[in-house]
């Protein structure tokens, strides 16, 4: 089980990390929402909710290989699995040594050739997502 779940909130859904504070209120482990910018989520038990200049770097202190961070930064996500915490994404992929630095080489690509990619989902794909993210959470929380 996990003792620390961070998440870098900039980039997650909101409706994940509403899914993760009502989780956290039934386990003993420690929700850690991290944003550069002041985010008007409810503040609970065992939920800490940290604005701060750069994120990455933030949970990069702090998280080590009994916790879990729920990012979309491909490149954050690589320096994470190299400290061997578990990482996935809010819309229920995990990231592992088999596909990141695939994940990796294309993001670069993108980057370097200013791609920007935009996803446009429908209501039912919305679900399938949120609903393949808790089944992946669960897996990984209760691994």
């Amino acid at each position: 089980m996990l003792n620390k779940i961070f998440v870098d909130a900039d980039s997650c859904n909101f409706k994940i990390i509403k899914f993760l504070q009502k989780f956290i209120l039934h386990n003993k482990s420690k929700l850690i929402v991290v944003s550069n910018k002041f985010l008007s989520l409810e503040k609970t038990e065992n939920v800490a909710l940290e604005v701060v200049d750069n994120v990455d770097v933030f949970i990069l202190n702090l998280a080590d290989r009994s916790s879990l961070v729920i990012t979309r930064d491909i490149f954050f996500a690589k320096l994470l699995l190299d400290l061997e915490v578990k990482v996935m994404n809010d819309e229920g992929r995990i990231f592992n040594i088999n596909n990141i630095n695939y994940l990796y080489f294309r993001s670069k690509i993108n980057f370097n050739l200013k791609i920007k990619t935009k996803k446009y989902y429908d209501e039912d794909f919305n679900k399938s997502r949120y609903d393949k993210f808790i089944t992946n959470f669960y897996s990984l929380f209760f691994s």
